[in-house]
């Protein structure tokens, strides 16, 4: 019930008329989580570093859709691929937005031979600010849940490895067609 109660939400927001493509370019931070265990011992690390971002979307009245690709500047080349839904909030009407949506995609996230690829899935908030009639500068906080895990042997001794989470900030400008 609650898939089809989403579905109908969905469809209803896409129904909407203003109809206009998008796309823009972002950068910030990313954070990853990464979990590991050996000998029933287990740690968390950190990895922080720059990523940049392309997003190409459409937008409709009080929402849009997204597809992003992420590329992470670190030594071994980390990206993701993402779909997004906003619900958009019209603050100041066509000047100021506030923004809020589900997001899912693909991670790949390697070093080595240790691969923590994987689906990821969460969400991000943000805000769209109208510069001139067709650009915008937005700025947004992304939390997502990874899947990735794997095992490695060091010297005799299994460790395993999971992808906890990614946490994202951005700010970037979007050029609406």
């Amino acid at each position: 019930m609650k898939k089809i109660a989403l579905c109908l939400l969905l469809v209803s927001g896409l129904m909407a008329a203003e109809n206009k493509d998008y796309f823009g370019f972002s950068a910030g931070n990313a954070d990853y989580r990464l979990k590991t265990s050996a000998l029933g011992v287990t740690t968390k690390d950190n990895m922080d570093d720059t990523h940049y971002s392309f997003t190409l979307g459409h937008y409709y009245e009080n929402s849009r859709v997204s597809g992003t690709y992420t590329y992470v500047d670190s030594v071994n080349s980390n990206y993701s691929f993402s779909f997004a839904y906003d619900f958009i909030l019209p603050v100041v009407k066509d000047q100021f937005s506030l923004y809020a949506g589900p997001v899912v995609g693909y991670t790949r996230l390697t070093d080595g031979e240790i691969n923590l690829s994987g689906i990821n899935y969460g969400g991000q908030a943000g805000v769209i600010v109208k510069v001139i009639n067709n650009i915008e500068l937005e700025a947004g906080y992304r939390f997502v849940m990874g899947t990735g895990n794997d095992k490695i042997n060091v010297s005799g001794v299994d460790f395993n490895l999971e992808s906890e989470y990614m946490k994202t900030w951005y700010a970037g400008a979007n050029i609406r067609f």
